[in-house]
């Protein structure tokens, strides 16, 4: 595993971080919630390993806080924007299997439970972290997915929870 650099959410996942090699969902109520906070800390030694970190249609908010973290080498960030649609997870497949990159974050916008389990199996093969960020309207499936988190957001606070496979509530902490 490659610690996330969040010891809450260390204590939180199975085997006490990020999976190299796996695949990784957390659900976010909507499309303006940034929850690139959550890898962030992990990216910037993932990426001291010589392979790219990649983005996949990523929004504004998610794009900014990547590109400008001074933590993160900038010269090993590749962003590609794909037409949209399921072609955005073949790209991610494709470049979780080549091998050239150490993460793949992606926005999906479309059901993604037939390519879950390929997904996994690129990522597996290719040895790199894959996050997928899926908004809370968008139906989940049990295949494929390692870890499943969901960030909820409300007046006092942001809460983050590790779901079973069936979407249940494991546990869960307070993010500061």
């Amino acid at each position: 595993v490659t610690a996330t650099g969040i010891p809450a959410l260390d204590e939180l996942l199975p085997g006490g971080g990020w999976p190299k090699g796996g695949l990784v969902e957390v659900i976010v109520p909507d499309r303006c919630t940034d929850a690139s906070v959550l890898v962030l800390p992990a990216l910037a030694r993932l990426g001291q390993q010589g392979r790219w970190i990649a983005m996949v249609t990523p929004p504004h908010h998610a794009r900014r806080a990547v590109f400008t973290a001074p933590e993160i080498n900038a010269s090993r960030l590749l962003q590609m924007n794909p037409h949209p649609g399921r072609s955005g997870l073949w790209t991610v497949e494709s470049m979780l299997r080549s091998g050239d990159c150490s993460a793949v974050l992606a926005w999906p916008v479309c059901e993604t439970g037939l390519m879950d389990m390929r997904l996994q199996k690129a990522a597996t093969a290719g040895k790199a972290l894959c996050v997928l960020f899926r908004y809370g309207g968008l139906p989940a499936y049990n295949a494929g997915v390692d870890i499943r988190l969901k960030l909820e957001m409300n007046e006092t606070g942001r809460a983050l929870y590790l779901l079973n496979s069936r979407g249940e509530t494991v546990s869960g902490f307070v993010l500061a």
